[in-house]
């Protein structure tokens, strides 16, 4: 049976993919202690072997000499849109520190397929790289660390862009997470005009991305690749909003406009690079929508 490891297997999309992976594969979770369990399910953590990682590269080289993997997905981030002196130890070390880690003891341990997440949030508006926050710019700082050890020969990557994600059981405070509370509760929700766009992924699509990922670093070209998910017609916040409410015939009036709006807007959808080959999103985004208000799959 194929081995794979996996970075933030507790988080949303971390523990997805890694269930979804245990269908094929001997699954290995880089963890942190305490051990974050929102989405880490009993019969999800009986399917993993849980390697922990301290804090420092040891603990890392020593989870790779454990599981000895074909592949890695490393999807551990941390995400803030906070710019001040509090956010940047959190943001260099789940972004840079562990990835470097990473990299160096996949290069140790002779493991050469490699898949990350990033953002396609690192070029705003446009092709150009110019990062939206200081979160897009470590992102892209990573993806300049494994630059480094796919141009020396030492593994391939292959990076995944993602705009935004959503899906039923997702607790990350999210806007459409956040309207849904307010739906249900009935309390007030300021929001700002709504008029950015929102490119989101339903996150069975998003899973099925890593995978065909993965299964592009076989195929013969670059040995730094990047792909991007994206909705097949994306919209406004606004209008994702309420056609959610409308498909699930709720009748809620949000406060747009409540609330000013960031200083930078992406108002188009960015398309920077291709799909992972053979991938386009099966789930139309009504469905999605249906299936995130239900909490069911």
């Amino acid at each position: 049976m194929k081995r794979v490891l996996i970075t933030g297997a507790t988080g949303y999309i971390g523990s997805r993919l890694a269930g979804a992976l245990t269908q094929d594969c001997a699954v290995y979770a880089l963890v942190r202690q305490p051990l974050n369990e929102a989405y880490l399910t009993p019969e999800l953590r009986d399917r993993l072997t849980l390697l922990p990682y301290d804090g420092g590269g040891e603990s890392v080289a020593a989870a790779l000499a454990e599981s000895r993997p074909e592949a890695v997905y490393h999807l551990a981030a941390h995400y803030t849109a906070a710019h001040d002196m509090g956010s940047i130890t959190k943001l260099v070390e789940s972004n840079l520190l562990l990835g470097a880690y990473l990299l160096e003891a996949m290069s140790m341990a002779g493991c050469r397929r490699l898949v990350y997440a990033t953002t396609a949030t690192t070029h705003f508006p446009g092709p150009d790289y110019r990062p939206l926050t200081l979160y897009a710019a470590a992102k892209q700082g990573f993806s300049d660390l494994a630059a480094y050890y796919t141009g020396e020969g030492k593994l391939r990557a292959a990076a995944l862009a993602l705009s935004d994600t959503y899906g039923p059981g997702d607790q990350r405070p999210k806007v459409l997470n956040l309207i849904r509370r307010s739906a249900l509760t009935g309390a007030p929700l300021d929001l700002t005009s709504g008029r950015q766009v929102y490119d989101a992924v339903y996150i069975d699509d998003v899973v099925r991305g890593f995978i065909l990922a993965a299964a592009a670093l076989d195929r013969p070209g670059q040995a730094h690749s990047f792909f991007q998910l994206s909705g097949a017609a994306p919209r406004s916040l606004r209008e994702t909003a309420e056609l959610m409410l409308q498909v699930n015939g709720l009748d809620f009036q949000a406060n747009w406009g409540g609330r000013p709006d960031p200083d930078r807007v992406l108002e188009r959808p960015q398309r920077l690079f291709p799909p992972p080959p053979g991938w386009s999103p099966r789930v139309p985004l009504e469905e999605g929508l249906r299936r995130f208000w239900a909490g069911t799959p």
